[in-house]
């Protein structure tokens, strides 16, 4: 159990959570502690006022009572006797008037408050009736001196030992003119409301911020939940990819954020694998059967010498006729391995680029005279030429001339005594040339395999007829290596056409009007 709790705890949905909650926590905590220090503060600065107010109201009292009294001298008598020393018509003396000050004030605010009458050496001469003068608290000499100059200090919370804390104020005690400051009355009392106020906040805060953080908690696993679940997709795509099946996507919905890119860069990514993993076994597959295709076509005449061989070597040899035989025999064997040879060796060079033909201005019509003059075995009597001079190619002279005695061996092979015509053709910044023989043409299930390596078709699949596979092979080869193509139009019973496209070369006319638009 704890360790599922620890692996939970470890995943980004409650890592992305918890972080969330905590940052709220501390949020929250600010704003609490800055709401709580407003209270106490305000708390306090009302209290504060509020014990001004008792002093206030204990100097009105003296007041009314003196008029009551009939006496008007009295009003004042008090606080003359603390200035003065001695009260004009009254005969205070001045520890007699700070405390009938003092039960004044007592008289004004109640039991809950204390007070201490400072003279102007800020020693005490009065305290609150009844009260034990040492068990009163006192103000430091800084606030007793700010009140003595005239100002308000702000109100302090001392401990008052037995009694509990306790909120302590000074205020300065004026003469009747207001000008002189003749004393610093101090007042202090219990901060056992102001506690309970605050307490009582406290607890609010603390059980609402609770309640706010386990909705967040809630609310943030239930986001997170859901923002993260093309995540898990993709992590349950990624392990289905690693075993095996390469068609496994996210199928997450297109979304313009950062989940949703990521999830169209996984499955572009996936689909790129699929397709390098296709191509691969495409191509390994294709090795693999070249591999046994060029065995085989290796193997033929090398079993066939070997044959000759052992007939020679039975005795054969001493026959003339059949010596001759088997040595012409041998010999078209040999070829066959020659010229098989050969073309594997053209293909793996042009496979591994390691002879690109050059490439200069070639006229094709010459080199087609030239090797339809050559001709080859089979060559039908009707060959018809309709070979364009002005037409100049760029390519290599010995792979175009490849190229064109392989289409024309095919023709040969595949469409024997059938009609051939070969003409040259160009349009815009391609030319090249073509073949069309009336022969029997190539099956619609043949015709997209004609460029595969040792392909034959199913009508030619005899050695002798078919030959290795490798020509068009070649020719395709030669020609993409020359920036070119070799396409193949055939319908049975029809006849086929071959056309070799490559980029035309500018001829001199063109390369002169060239010349004079640059000068």
């Amino acid at each position: 159990m704890w360790k599922r709790l620890r692996g939970s705890l470890r995943s980004l949905r409650w890592r992305l959570t918890l972080t969330f909650v905590v940052l709220l926590a501390l949020l929250l905590a600010a704003l609490g502690t800055y709401q709580y220090v407003t209270l106490r503060s305000n708390l306090v600065g009302v209290r504060a006022a509020a014990l001004r107010g008792d002093l206030d109201e204990a100097l009105a009292l003296t007041a009314r009572l003196g008029r009551l009294r009939g006496n008007a001298a009295e009003a004042t008598a008090a606080r003359d006797a603390l200035c003065l020393g001695t009260g004009s018509g009254a005969g205070l003396t001045k520890g007699a008037a700070a405390m009938t000050l003092a039960s004044r004030i007592a008289i004004a605010s109640g039991p809950q408050v204390d007070s201490v009458i400072y003279d102007r050496n800020l020693q005490a001469i009065g305290h609150t009736p009844g009260s034990d003068p040492a068990a009163l608290p006192r103000l430091s000499s800084g606030p007793l001196n700010q009140a003595l100059g005239g100002a308000t200090p702000g109100a302090e919370i001392i401990d008052g030992g037995s009694e509990g804390r306790q909120l302590v104020a000074a205020f300065p005690l004026t003469a009747r003119s207001g000008a002189l400051v003749c004393g610093v009355v101090q007042l202090s009392t219990s901060t056992e409301q102001i506690d309970d106020v605050l307490d009582s906040e406290l607890r609010r805060l603390i059980l609402a911020s609770a309640g706010v953080l386990l909705l967040a908690l809630l609310a943030g696993l239930l986001l997170t939940g859901r923002a993260l679940r093309p995540l898990r997709r993709l992590t349950e795509t990624a392990r289905a990819l690693a075993g095996g099946n390469l068609r496994a996507r996210s199928q997450v919905p297109a979304r313009d954020d950062e989940v949703g890119t990521l999830a169209r860069s996984f499955d572009d990514m996936a689909e790129r694998i699929e397709d390098s993993f296709a191509t691969q076994a495409q191509s390994e597959a294709r090795m693999r059967r070249f591999i046994a295709d060029a065995s085989h076509e290796l193997r033929t005449p090398v079993t066939a010498l070997k044959g000759y061989i052992d007939v020679l070597r039975r005795g054969a040899a001493r026959d003339r006729e059949a010596l001759d035989s088997s040595l012409e025999a041998m010999g078209r064997e040999a070829e066959r391995m020659r010229v098989l040879v050969l073309d594997l060796l053209t293909l793996a060079r042009l496979d591994a680029q390691q002879r690109a033909p050059g490439s200069a201005p070639l006229p094709l019509a010459s080199l087609l005279t030239r090797v339809l003059d050559d001709g080859v075995p089979g060559m039908p009597d009707q060959v018809q030429r309709h070979l364009d001079p002005d037409v100049v190619v760029l390519g290599d002279d010995d792979a175009v001339a490849t190229i064109a005695i392989n289409l024309l061996v095919n023709s040969c092979k595949y469409a024997p005594g059938a009609a051939q015509t070969w003409w040259l053709w160009r349009d815009g910044d391609r030319g090249g040339f073509a073949v069309r023989d009336d022969g029997p043409g190539i099956s619609p299930v043949d015709l997209p395999h004609v460029f595969e390596r040792f392909y034959r078709g199913e009508k030619t699949r005899a050695r002798e007829e078919g030959g290795s596979g490798l020509g068009l092979s070649i020719a395709q080869s030669l020609a993409r290596a020359m920036d070119g193509e070799v396409a193949v139009d055939s319908r049975e019973g029809l006849g086929t056409t071959v056309t070799v496209t490559l980029p035309l070369a500018a001829t001199p006319a063109q390369a002169g009007r060239d010349t004079s638009m640059r000068t």
